[in-house]
């Protein structure tokens, strides 16, 4: 069994010079969260499906208000069997992409639960809902309205990409980043 990451692994990426955001993708198998790392991270696009086995991360360095921001981005698998050890990857996340498939109720029906097990690990940490797969749109069940109406309930920014065509991913994590440290700024000072 792997051991399971410091809670300040992000620090411990970053040097003086940088500040290290961590940041998770949170939702269902299948939705796409290892697609939009790819994409965001790599902009590469992979169609077939590799399921993500418990958790791994990767780094993106970005500039945000003038100061260098590395985000390490972690990609937590969503298969029910990783229930209990996801929220040890929430310690110390400064936020999360709540991410369900536009094409898929059932993703979608399942995200309070997501956003609940979120808080209850970090109640400050910042959320962006995204619905994801875009592109297909013939084939959407998930009506816009719907994720709005969550979006204002929840009081988090709401963003629909596409991993596949590039639509939104960068937005969406530029989005996360700079509302993690606009709150990141607010406290320490």
């Amino acid at each position: 069994m792997s051991k399971l990451p410091s809670k300040d692994i992000h620090r411990q990426i970053t040097d003086k010079t940088s500040l290290g955001l961590k940041v998770c993708l949170m939702g269902d198998g299948r939705v796409g969260k290892t697609s939009l790392i790819l994409r965001y991270t790599q902009n590469a696009f992979s169609p077939e499906y590799k399921q993500s086995l418990g958790a791994s991360f990767a780094v993106k360095a970005l500039e945000l208000h003038g100061q260098e921001v590395k985000l390490v981005i972690w990609d937590l698998g969503g298969q029910p069997t990783f229930h209990q050890v996801r929220r040890h990857y929430y310690i110390g996340a400064h936020g999360a992409l709540l991410v369900f498939d536009l094409t898929s109720p059932a993703t979608f029906m399942t995200l309070e639960n997501w956003i609940i097990d979120f808080r209850r690990v970090v109640p400050e940490g910042k959320v962006v809902l995204v619905g994801n797969k875009r592109d297909l749109e013939t084939k959407r069940k998930v009506p816009r309205v719907a994720a709005e109406m969550l979006q204002k309930w929840w009081n988090v920014p709401y963003i629909e990409t596409s991993a596949a065509t590039a639509d939104g991913v960068t937005k969406a994590f530029l989005i996360l980043a700079r509302t993690a440290l606009e709150h990141l700024k607010r406290t320490d000072s």
